[in-house]
């Protein structure tokens, strides 16, 4: 009695009616997404609702489509033991917690110049019904989380989490002024392949050509001119508080992304070498894969134009 919202579990559901929402679901759900497929055919036809009312229509759909209760939730619902309740919900902590470190916070607009980058998750009320959320918050903090309670929601039961990820360790970059590695070798010229780059010409002939041609020389002619074209239209862009982080002293980090199509006959450790003879470097707020795609940056100081 008397104790704030965050400090209460919410009320036990009675059995009567997770039984019938369990049972129902197997009816409710596959007839949402059948009205999903009957709305979108009406849409190619040219005869359903558009505007406002079809943004409506799909969001009831979706909410009756989501709005399921797993075999494991109804037990613990069922049961309502608090001890039941916690590790069914930092079951779910766990797994949305990587999920987010993995896949969030890595938006130009949201990534500081220092790299730091804030993780964000989200869970619902019914995945910690019998817990109040001051628990919910206990069980992140055993996982470096913590509930934002400005962003979260107690009409709704929505809670927001967040974490600061600090940017990942990059160990055996080359030098860019160094000698090339081998091929084969990391940061060395990629293997090239004949079934993928034939496949996929019609996507991106030039540098599906190049693959079969196989010449360092023809890449890095291609590097130059692809890095070049990022490089200005990254410059280009208007520096808006929208668009980009600002540090302490107003200054912002120019962020591109090179993928390995672009660099695979020349390797990675061409891409830095090109990239320092503009002053780009390897933005070292992501992990250095000379595989996969390479994130370059250049720090830009405040100007007088900027705001």
């Amino acid at each position: 009695m008397g104790a704030s919202p965050a400090h209460r579990a919410a009320p036990r559901r009675a059995r009567a009616g997770l039984a019938a929402q369990f049972v129902l679901q197997f009816l409710y759900i596959p007839l949402g997404i059948a009205l999903v497929f009957a709305f979108l055919f009406m849409m190619v036809a040219g005869g359903g609702p558009g505007g406002g009312d079809a943004g409506d229509f799909v969001g009831a759909v979706g909410g009756i489509a989501t709005a399921s209760i797993s075999w494991r939730r109804l037990r613990v619902e069922w049961h309502g033991r608090p001890e039941d309740w916690e590790q069914y919900t930092e079951g779910l902590l766990r797994k949305r917690f990587a999920s987010a470190e993995k896949n969030s916070g890595w938006e130009p607009s949201r990534l500081p110049p220092g790299g730091v980058r804030l993780a964000v998750s989200y869970l619902w009320r019914p995945n910690y019904r019998g817990l109040a959320p001051i628990r919910v918050e206990q069980l992140a903090r055993r996982h470096g989380w913590s509930v934002d309670w400005g962003r979260s929601s107690s009409a709704k039961g929505e809670l927001c989490f967040y974490r600061l990820v600090p940017p990942p360790a990059q160990a055996g970059v080359p030098d860019p002024a160094g000698p090339q590695p081998a091929p084969g070798a990391p940061w060395g010229p990629l293997r090239c392949r004949v079934l993928l780059p034939l496949f996929t010409l019609v996507f991106w002939p030039r540098v599906r050509i190049l693959e079969l041609l196989r010449s360092p020389r023809l890449y890095e002619r291609h590097l130059r001119r692809h890095l070049a074209k990022l490089f200005r239209t990254e410059l280009a862009r208007e520096r808006t508080r929208d668009n980009y982080r600002y540090d302490s002293v107003g200054r912002i980090l120019r962020r591109v992304a090179v993928k390995p199509r672009h660099y695979r006959g020349a390797g990675a450790w061409a891409v830095l070498r090109i990239a320092a003879e503009h002053g780009w470097t390897l933005d070292h707020s992501f992990p250095a894969d000379p595989s996969g795609t390479l994130h370059l940056c250049r720090l830009e100081e405040r100007t007088r134009r900027s705001r």
